[in-house]
């Protein structure tokens, strides 16, 4: 903490003293709301106007439009920039109907943008629905509705009128399969098989071309042609390595099974050339199944008085129940599961066996027999027997019939292990089912089955038990394939249609999805903390939860440092979609925490998702959803701080700065490869390998990973910087502090603050807590210490009026309540610096409300923060002298 002052609180007697001195009196009752007091809190309503006058005290008004001849977004030495200024953007998602304000409203909805700092929307999933809620027709959704891109053009000019840009997305929703008479894809929006298959990618290019190319009625030019769309994003969230992919590709139907079959025996083809040489390469460290790694695989062994099988171990968490027993089902013995109780959560229910030992690199085979008296999936997988339980290299959700199945599964040993397991787990379902014959060996990998030929063009994508290196040229072959894609697309934007906005491909998935993205203008990548989960049909509104844990409380799961690993030095990095989604209770510390972290890491652009997912609710006064920023405090309140924080670049980059060599692209694709299959997507585990670097480094240094590009300087930025700490207390209590000459941030538990702090700034209520302080000066560095203007934005929990939550508050279902909406209000006190100071509550709309007594304290002013003023903003004004 480097505040200027160390002194601690006052004392209660003490501060009857100054006040005394000063000729106020004040009774017992009177100062312990002065010192504060841990007495609960009450929420107060804290609605933020849809329509902002800008001319209040918060916002920031100061900007030039972009004109139509107005420079163009550029990447320099790995940067964005506009003309001479480095540009950092700040941003938010825009989704759906949001898109497509009405001329009424599309002014406000700008104004209020801006007025945040915002200077980028990103438009997504215009492309998923027919009209009012996406670009397409109404009546056949095969032609862009003319009032949807009327509307789009209006919304566009209002945003550059504002110094607003756009990031145009292609495809995020949209199953082109359905318009030009392709079978279904398996999977929602054609992603994965719209990288590979032509007829798909053309429908692509199509309506590239046909938004691309149109002409902005009220600004007269090609989106192509504006300064105003800044950037293109190529599809969302797509590709052969990203969640459930290898399940994708496995069942993809027969159609385009078949194309992608084609494409690998063509490549296999150019790389070999003969059966022979792909046969001895594919050879290469195979061995035949050795000894099998567990006991009692058939279930026939039972200790005296035990119902559990011996050496197997049945796992009941939470109020899970399940019971064991020997059966003969379908003439053949087995071990027989009945769920008594299940949750969402399979591994609440489990049946392992640990203790044996594997080795890194090494491949086994997993098999068993399995059935079910209705069809059912279980999980298996072979992890750690003790904690963190990481995977060691299986994790597998298997389908069970009522008929008996031989299941078979190889995987390479992710790490070295003197005590790993195998698992079944199988909460999430109370159908009864039935296993034996359960086995790991070391070995039994195959090169090539009996009948696969190059000659003969039918070499699988898969097969059972596959060599190492068929699996690493199949991993090549995808890496190669979907670069291949981005590229091609990238150019047909730039070259094709002489689109001059900067063109990113998708997210970064994994070690090969970064080489995939390693052609585009910058690097993307998407997070949240607790997002939604579903346990029955996906986004079913009445059936779901979050877990209500802060992210303060667990740096070591905290999703931050998993996107800084995501980095390609030298290329721009941004998020374009992050959320702690309400209602978490630890909300408020969404937008702090991100553009604090962004700010020491030096990113170059951020996108909340989303502000708003509707085009016809812009003065609702309740949170509308998880995602819904637009109306939530405890987000949208923290945003012109943060605007501050990261935009203005108020906290300055970590000092120091940290080259991770991870290899050398494309030279050492294979290597790669090996990388991606030993790490999947945790890419801070691929940092952890190549540079021991553990997310606690991060606090202390830019960590700029390098695949053999040129390497740009990384010396300090010739200010003061950056302080960042993150700690928890034995009790588990979080604080993440971010401090630097010009702002701070905090987020945490209240008893957490006067220690870390020194006494500076000590919260008594609520529990749980984000505090900043940022200048709103606009002269550019001015340090705290020296600023005319100072806002404090403090928050604790967010709701709505009369939400309900479960006894366990992990949901609302769709019992969200209405307006309007509360907050927290923080009591505490903040040491100042030295100064004259006047301090005013800001009402929610950012105008002056009651004054706010600034108390002497010795040489030094303290702000007391109350729940009286029934606010989350105070600004502090220096007095002239």
């Amino acid at each position: 903490m480097k505040v200027r002052s160390k002194r601690r609180g006052a004392h209660p007697r003490r501060l009857r003293a100054i006040l005394s001195a000063i000729g106020l009196t004040v009774t017992m009752i009177e100062l312990g709301s002065l010192v504060g007091s841990a007495s609960g809190q009450e929420f107060v309503p804290f609605v933020i106007p849809a329509c902002i006058n800008a001319e209040r005290a918060i916002w920031m008004a100061d900007y030039e439009p972009i004109r139509v001849d107005s420079p163009r977004l550029t990447v320099e030495s790995g940067r964005f920039y506009r003309g001479d200024h480095r540009v950092r953007i700040w941003g938010v998602n825009l989704s759906f109907g949001a898109n497509f304000p009405t001329h009424a409203d599309a002014p406000d909805v700008a104004a209020r943008l801006a007025a945040a700092g915002v200077n980028s929307v990103r438009c997504h999933h215009m492309d998923t629905s027919r009209w009012p809620r996406g670009l397409w027709n109404a009546a056949h959704g095969r032609t862009i509705e003319p009032e949807a891109l009327d509307r789009l053009d209006y919304f566009i000019n209002e945003l550059a009128q504002r110094r607003i840009c756009v990031n145009i997305n292609l495809h995020v929703g949209r199953e082109h399969s359905e318009y030009v008479g392709l079978p279904e894809t398996n999977r929602s929006y054609d992603k994965i098989s719209g990288i590979f298959t032509p007829a798909l990618v053309e429908a692509q290019k199509t309506f590239a071309r046909d938004l691309l190319t149109h002409v902005n009625r009220y600004r007269g030019l090609r989106y192509a042609d504006d300064p105003a769309v800044a950037f293109v994003e190529i599809t969302n969230e797509d590709s052969f390595f990203m969640w459930s992919s290898e399940e994708t590709l496995r069942t993809l139907p027969r159609y385009y099974s078949r194309v992608l079959w084609d494409l690998f025996n063509g490549w296999l083809q150019q790389r070999y050339g003969s059966d022979d040489a792909l046969r001895a390469a594919w050879s290469q460290g195979t061995r035949p199944l050795g000894q099998d790694l567990l006991e009692n695989g058939d279930f026939q062994r039972r200790d005296r008085g035990q119902t559990t099988p011996t050496a197997w171990n049945l796992e009941q968490h939470e109020s899970c129940r399940a019971t064991l027993s020997p059966w003969v089902y379908q003439d053949k013995p087995a071990l027989r599961v009945d769920v008594g109780r299940a949750d969402d959560t399979n591994w609440h229910l489990q049946l392992t066996q640990g203790g044996f030992s594997l080795e890194q690199g090494q491949y086994y085979t997993l098999t068993f027999d399995a059935a079910a008296a209705n069809p059912r999936s279980i999980q298996c997988g072979v992890s750690q027997a003790h904690s963190p339980w990481d995977n060691l290299g299986l994790s597998q959700q298997v389908n069970l019939t009522s008929s008996w199945q031989s299941f078979r599964f190889g995987f390479a040993g992710r790490a070295d292990d003197t005590n790993a397991r195998v698992s079944f787990a199988f909460s999430g379902n109370d159908t009864t089912f039935y296993l034996t014959n359960v086995a790991l060996h070391p070995g039994g990998q195959v090169a090539l089955v009996a009948g696969e030929s190059l000659s003969k063009g039918n070499i699988s994508l898969f097969q059972t038990n596959e060599s190492r290196p068929r699996i690493l040229d199949r991993m090549i072959f995808l890496a190669e394939t979907e670069k291949a894609y981005f590229d091609d697309m990238r150019s047909y934007i730039r070259d094709g249609l002489g689109c001059q906005a900067l063109v990113t491909g998708t997210i970064v998935f994994g070690p090969l999805g970064l080489y995939a993205q390693s052609g585009m203008d910058f690097i993307d990548t998407h997070a949240y903390w607790q997002h939604p989960r579903f346990p029955g049909q996906p986004w079913d509104a009445g059936n779901w939860t979050i877990e209500q844990r802060p992210m303060t409380d667990h740096p070591d799961e905290a999703t931050l440092f998993g996107l800084a690993a995501k980095r390609l030095d030298g290329k721009p990095f941004t998020c374009s979609e992050y959320n702690h989604p309400a209602p978490l209770d630890a909300q408020a510390e969404c937008v702090p925490m991100m553009a604090a972290f962004a700010a020491a890491q030096d990113w170059d652009g951020l996108w909340f998702y989303t502000y708003s997912h509707s085009g016809d609710s812009w003065d609702r006064q309740y949170l509308g959803s998880y995602f819904d920023i637009d109306t939530n405090p405890g987000k949208w309140g923290f945003m012109r701080a943060g605007a501050a924080i990261f935009r203005q670049e108020r906290l300055t980059p970590l000092a120091s700065a940290r080259m991770i060599e991870v290899c050398n692209l494309p030279d050492e694709l294979a290597q790669l490869a090996a990388i991606h299959l030993q790490h999947d997507q945790d890419m801070l585990d691929v940092l952890a390998d190549a540079g021991q670097v553990r997310y606690e480094d991060m606090l202390r240094s830019r960590i700029l990973p390098n695949y053999g590009g040129p390497v740009p300087a990384t010396a300090g930025q010739g200010v003061p910087v950056t302080d960042l700490e993150w700690s928890v207390d034995e009790s588990g209590k979080g604080l993440f502090q971010a401090v630097s000459p010009q702002a701070q941030v905090y987020t945490g538990h209240a008893g957490r603050f006067d220690d870390a702090t020194n006494g500076s700034i000590r919260i008594t209520a609520p529990e749980f807590v984000a505090v900043t302080l940022t200048p709103l000066d606009d002269k550019g560095w001015v340090p705290l210490d020296t600023a005319e203007r100072i806002l404090v934005t403090a928050c604790g929990r967010c709701e709505n009026t009369a939400m309900q939550f479960s006894p366990d508050r992990r949901t609302v279902g769709r019992n969200w309540g209405g307006g309007p909406v509360r907050i927290e209000a923080v009591e505490g006190r903040i040491v100042l610096y030295r100064g004259a100071w006047t301090c005013h509550a800001l009402a929610s709309n950012g105008a002056k409300t009651q004054p706010v007594p600034v108390l002497p304290d010795g040489r030094d002013s303290v702000l007391e923060l109350s729940t009286d003023y029934e606010t989350m903003w105070y600004l502090l004004e220096r007095q002239k002298r």
